[in-house]
């Protein structure tokens, strides 16, 4: 659909201070507005008789529409939260307008208006972020009320959705729990206004992560070849599932990287906290490799087992606070109740037999397998508590390492290499490789780490190679597919899994 832009010809002449008193004439007072289109527009012919409507007029207007805004037509769609913070904002500076003043004020909006046009750069939906057709110095009060209230909602919605607001993970999954930074209305009014260029604060509030910026850049080229981003389209490859389908990498390496992919990937790294530090860990599922991050650098590398599809690993950040040489196992009550307990009914002696110790109170039946080289955690555990209960440890079974597709976990996260690990992560002479690999045997051993290192578990499923080009690689947990349909992409829209 075409968008006429907000045009200033008509205002650049004319200079408003705040709450200046200049006459207004009679034929300018508030007239109603047709709330069927975005906004009421007179005949052309009669806008030379018309005089410009005051700040002061503008602001009696908004005081008048904005209680009653959030229910109009082709206005934002907000939470009711944020309309009250909205409303609690204009109240705080006497409805005085944000976007109407003079020029230099009128040149701030037009990098506001501009940047929310163009929102489908970053993957946005423009329609999400609805602008005023035109706004002229002769518009009734009430027409420059509502562009004021239509621009600063608007702006809003951009914020929060830039931020990862558009999905309600907790609908895609249970195991999507990322500490997503989403800002009040009050937070992002604040920053435009005292913002020299609007545009590019507003801008700002997308991913600032080189990871997204390739994703955005790549999405930019496609723009050039297919179809219109954001609007619906025959084009084959921009068709995305209704099902979700869960891929391997020998299945779609060799598929080209769509608008579609990229947009869901980039709506991931909303999920992905926008600072994590000089030195963290990133684990990506789907790519099955651990990397050590310091000042941008990733200063190593190991490959890692992840959750199976029916036993996903989660999606989170959390800090690392301690790791643990010869670890016990205590066995989730999970894996106690669907694997144990069946063999257990067969025979009475399998814990004891596969060296693990059990402890029966009442009904609740508990089992522990002691340090060792059979211990299903291996030599090492990295422990970042969170609400899942998951962690990094090292495993017997290494030979699991050489395959390609490497999702066998119950949703923890093996890595190849533990006590190399061990030694980036504590960052300390006194643990190197080989003076920890000397702890073997010698009972359980807790070292905490001299700061809380992050680790963040991440999800995507277009990464660049050693050159920088893009490829996928599978899709393990089908979420792209997920991801997609919420996002209502290649279909209509489905608000019911928005927020």
């Amino acid at each position: 659909m075409k968008r006429l832009f907000l045009t200033l010809s008509l205002l650049v002449a004319t200079q408003w201070p705040a709450y200046a008193d200049e006459p207004i004439a009679e034929q300018n007072a508030v007239q109603p507005i047709d709330h069927g289109s975005t906004l009421a527009t007179s005949d052309t012919s009669a806008l030379d008789t018309k005089q410009p409507v005051s700040s002061m007029e503008i602001a009696s207007a908004i005081s008048v529409v904005l209680p009653g805004a959030a229910s109009l037509p082709h206005i934002a769609r907000l939470q009711k939260r944020e309309w009250e913070t909205l409303s609690a904002f204009y109240t705080a500076r006497e409805n005085a307008p944000i976007w109407a003043g003079g020029e230099a004020v009128l040149k701030r909006t037009a990098t506001l208006t501009d940047r929310l046009s163009r929102a489908d750069e970053d993957g946005l939906n423009p329609s999400d972020y609805p602008l005023p057709l035109r706004i002229s110095e002769t518009d009734s009060a009430t027409d420059r009320a509502l562009a004021d209230i239509m621009i600063s909602a608007s702006a809003i919605a951009y914020a929060r959705d830039a931020r990862g607001a558009r999905i309600d993970l907790n609908r895609l999954s249970k195991l999507i729990t990322p500490k997503l930074d989403l800002p009040s209305s009050t937070a992002v009014l604040a920053n435009l206004i005292g913002s020299a260029n609007p545009g590019d604060a507003l801008a700002g509030y997308n991913p600032p992560q080189p990871g997204y910026r390739i994703l955005r850049e790549k999405l930019a080229m496609l723009r050039e070849t297919t179809a219109s981003i954001g609007e619906p389209s025959n084009h084959a490859v921009l068709q995305a599932s209704r099902k979700p389908v869960k891929t391997s990498t020998a299945m779609v390496a060799a598929d080209p990287v769509t608008p579609y992919d990229l947009m869901a990937n980039m709506e991931r790294w909303r999920w992905v906290e926008r600072d994590l530090g000089d030195r963290y860990i990133e684990v990506n599922l789907p790519e099955f490799m651990l990397h050590v991050v310091d000042h941008g650098s990733i200063i190593h590398s190991t490959r890692a087992i992840v959750g199976k599809p029916d036993t996903p690993t989660p999606i989170f950040s959390e800090k690392m606070q301690y790791l643990i040489v010869n670890p016990s196992w205590h066995v989730p009550y999970s894996i106690v109740k669907k694997e144990f307990l069946p063999k257990l009914a067969e025979d009475p002696d399998y814990a004891a037999k596969s060296g693990y110790e059990v402890t029966q109170n009442g009904d609740l039946v508990t089992i522990r397998q002691p340090p060792g080289e059979r211990n299903a955690l291996g030599f090492v555990k990295f422990m970042f508590p969170n609400q899942h209960s998951v962690y990094l440890h090292d495993t017997p079974t290494r030979k699991l390492f050489a395959n390609t597709e490497r999702d066998y976990s119950h949703g923890c996260v093996r890595v190849e290499d533990p006590f190399s690990l061990a030694s980036v992560v504590l960052d300390d002479p006194k643990y190197s490789t080989d003076d920890l690999k000397s702890l073997i045997g010698k009972g359980e051993r807790v070292i905490r780490l001299k700061a809380p290192l992050p680790v963040q578990l991440t999800y995507f499923t277009v990464v660049p190679d050693q050159t920088g080009e893009l490829h996928h690689v599978g899709d393990i947990y089908g979420y792209d597919q997920s991801v997609e349909a919420a996002l209502g992409l290649g279909q209509p829209r489905a608000y019911a899994a928005l927020k």
